[in-house]
């Protein structure tokens, strides 16, 4: 009977060892020295105050604020830090711990999507390529709320390509933006292809499905509508305003658009591809997924799904006329990623794909080896740990002297460390603590440095 039961164990073991060893080594190059590797700066001390808010019993109804507008997103990454941080007990590597969790959800979900729609090897490659990418590597190292967002896409981009056959696909999409709504106003650039795509396929919609999508979305923004109902609708009014904004000011570089399209998508394979490479991989892709939309009908609704998620949100910006970042084209990493797996789906040579491995395994390990983070959390947390050793929990100043920027972080740690400084110190105060960042800023030589910050005492 043990032999029976272990049987069965064992072939499911050797039948998902590829997937388990991937996430193994996702897990390992994410968590490697990563106190290291990440930067506790203004957006990171700003959610990890807000979670301590929530664990404190205070409720938390918007989330970070965008660039565009000032509009804030949902709450959610706030909640998932809190959660994080109630189990680490308010350790501020909680939201790079909560970031990893999410990278890796991500690496699993493209296993299991790119199985469902190409084949087992092929979500393996995909799955492989997100454990080592470099650039991928530091996103997941990276608490913030963008952190969310790949992992929301996904769900977005699987439920729409399987709307048109499975009635659950409606659900997902409303799952997925919910989710991304949490995590970044680029949400908004996703509506577009969305609606264009189910236009040309229609999805299968039910009552009870259609009833459970509306109650996914309404649940996502509802802190948003009762904070609004209780401040007059200022966070709506901002969301307004980022309309108006595009009739004003200047539009970006149509180049810079294009650019940004192109290394967002080819940065996956390796963040320091040459730029002529970088538009060779692009447009060759591009060109296959074209002629292959005329060929293969098996796969053209997916293709034609992943080059609307491609290029509308690019089409949006180039006649947007107010700021934009590159993180607003975050959207195009999914459907890239689909179109690779379709190209690895198409590539019968084992060897071929072995060379392409090789090459990309060695440039990506080498870009990790030699990753340096300076002004990182660990830094941070010595120069902090230093000055209460020095003197205490109270009763002295702390100057910070950085460069503008580098000066975000500390007021948590101090308060994570039970201590409580007067920051900036009070007049006449005689026991001054001074971290300087960069060392040497403002001609300030520390006593002390670690990886960039560095801590000179001035008191007597």
């Amino acid at each position: 009977m043990k032999h029976l039961k272990i049987k069965p164990i064992l072939l499911s073991l050797k039948k998902y060892l590829p997937i388990i060893l991937i996430i193994a080594l996702a897990v390992f190059l994410r968590l490697y020295l990563f106190e290291k590797r990440f930067s506790f700066d203004a957006d990171q001390e700003e959610l990890a105050f807000k979670a301590k808010e929530v664990l404190s019993g205070n409720p938390v109804l918007l989330g970070p604020k965008t660039s565009l507008g000032g509009f804030s997103i949902g709450p959610g990454f706030i909640y998932l830090w809190a959660i994080f941080s109630f189990f680490l007990k308010g350790n501020p590597a909680s939201g790079s711990y909560l970031s990893v969790f999410l990278g890796i959800l991500f690496i699993i979900g493209i296993y299991l999507m790119g199985r469902k729609i190409f084949s087992e090897k092929v979500g393996i490659v995909l799955s492989f390529i997100l454990a080592l990418s470099f650039i991928l590597i530091s996103w997941d190292q990276g608490p913030w709320a963008p952190s969310l967002f790949h992992l929301g896409e996904l769900i977005i981009f699987y439920g729409t390509y399987i709307s048109r056959n499975k009635k659950y696909g409606f659900p997902l999409m409303a799952l997925g933006l919910g989710i991304c709504f949490q995590s970044h106003f680029a949400v908004f650039l996703l509506i577009f292809p969305l609606i264009i795509y189910l236009l040309i396929y229609r999805p299968i919609i039910d009552k009870k499905n259609l009833i459970i999508s509306i109650v996914i979305l309404t649940l996502s923004i509802l802190p948003l509508v009762i904070f609004d109902l209780s401040h007059g609708f200022i966070n709506f009014q901002r969301l307004l305003s980022i309309f108006s904004l595009g009739r004003e000011g200047i539009a970006p570089s149509k180049m810079k658009i294009i650019t940004t399209l192109v290394q967002n998508c080819t940065n996956i394979l390796w963040l320091h591809l040459p730029i002529f490479l970088s538009y060779v991989i692009f447009v060759g892709s591009m060109l296959y997924c074209f002629w292959k939309i005329l060929k293969d009908k098996v796969y053209r609704s997916l293709l034609i799904l992943s080059s609307l998620f491609l290029f509308i949100p690019a089409i949006i910006f180039l006649f947007y006329k107010s700021n934009f970042t590159e993180y607003y084209l975050m959207t195009v990493v999914i459907p890239f990623l689909f179109l690779l797996g379709y190209i690895f789906k198409s590539i019968k040579s084992t060897l071929v794909l072995l060379i392409i491995f090789a090459i990309f395994s060695f440039l990506n390990i080498k870009s990790f080896i030699y990753a340096n983070k300076p002004m990182n959390l660990d830094a941070k947390e010595k120069i902090v740990q230093e000055i209460i050793k020095m003197g205490g929990e109270r009763g002295y100043g702390v100057s910070v002297s950085v460069k503008p920027g580098y000066g975000f972080g500390y007021s948590y740690l101090f308060d994570y460390y039970k201590a409580k400084p007067d920051i900036p110190p009070l007049k006449n105060q005689t026991k001054i603590f001074t971290i300087v960042s960069p060392p040497g800023y403002m001609g300030i030589m520390p006593i002390i440095e670690a990886d960039g910050v560095g801590l000179r005492w001035e008191g007597i």
